[in-house]
């Protein structure tokens, strides 16, 4: 069975899609767009900061922020990327 005849894969692409077109719908929306990116950057910021100082305490922290950080970048050019196109 080839990955898009997967049930499982199909459920997981359907869910990323929905949750693509909620996120850019409530971004586009927000009346003031300038200053909602700037809040999302400045709560990942914290995010990360938290995150690095876990990365000290020890291996578990540190693999957590390691898979952290590129979910986070991501999520922030995704705000960037719906928010540019107006």
């Amino acid at each position: 069975m080839e990955l898009i005849e997967d049930p499982t894969f199909l459920s997981l692409f359907s869910q990323v899609q929905v949750m693509d077109a909620v996120l850019m719908a409530s971004l586009k929306s927000h009346p003031r767009p300038t200053e909602l990116l700037e809040h999302i950057e400045q709560n990942i910021a914290l995010v990360r900061s938290v995150s690095a100082l876990r990365a000290a305490d020890g291996p578990i922290g540190k693999l957590a922020d390691e898979k952290m950080a590129p979910q986070a970048d991501g999520w922030l050019s995704y705000a960037r990327n719906v928010l540019a196109t107006d």
